[in-house]
C-alpha cells in the first residue's frame, strides 16, 4: 500500500543546509509550525489514516528511495492524525532517538544522503508486508 503526499509549502526556518533533518506537518499546522516545516498535503486523508509504516516499509522522495532504519514510537499516530513526522538522513544514535522520527538512508546507487526538498516534491509512504514464508 502506498500514501503519497506533496510538499505544498517551506517553511522560513524549515530547511537547514547543515542539518539532516526536516519536519513534516499536514495543513492544520500552526503557524509557528509552519514556519519550521515542510507542509504536506495527502492525496488521500483516508489512506493517511490508515497508514502504518514498519522496518520492511521505504519512503521515496521524488522517485528516490530511502530505506527506514528506525521508526519512533510516536511516527503512525502522528503520520495518521496531523501528518507530523520528522525525516531524518543519518545514522540511528545508540540513545535518546526522536520518537517522532523517522531515519533513512539510501535505499540505491546515486541516490542522495539527504533530498532536495522544494514546493513541490513528491513523497511516498510505502507500507512493504511480507507474506509468511517470505524471510525463509
Amino acid at each position: 500500500m502506498e500514501t503519497q503526499a506533496e510538499v505544498i509549502a517551506i517553511g522560513n526556518a524549515a530547511i537547514d543546509n547543515h542539518s539532516p533533518i526536516v519536519i513534516l506537518f499536514d495543513e492544520q499546522a500552526t503557524p509557528a509550525l509552519q514556519n519550521v516545516a515542510l507542509i504536506q498535503r495527502f492525496t488521500d486523508e483516508q489512506a493517511k489514516a490508515r497508514l502504518t509504516l514498519s522496518m520492511t516499509s521505504q519512503v521515496m522522495i521524488d522517485h528516490q528511495p530511502y530505506a527506514i532504519t528506525f521508526i519512533g514510537a510516536l511516527v503512525n499516530t502522528n503520520l495518521n492524525s496531523i501528518g507530523h513526522v520528522a525525516l531524518i538522513f543519518g545514522p540511528v544514535p545508540q540513545t535518546d532517538q526522536l520518537q517522532s522520527g523517522l531515519y533513512l538512508v539510501p535505499a540505491g546507487v546515486n541516490i542522495p544522503a539527504m533530498p532536495v526538498f522544494k514546493v513541490g516534491t513528491q513523497i511516498q509512504y510505502q507500507e512493504i508486508r511480507l507474506k509468511i514464508g517470505e524471510l525463509m
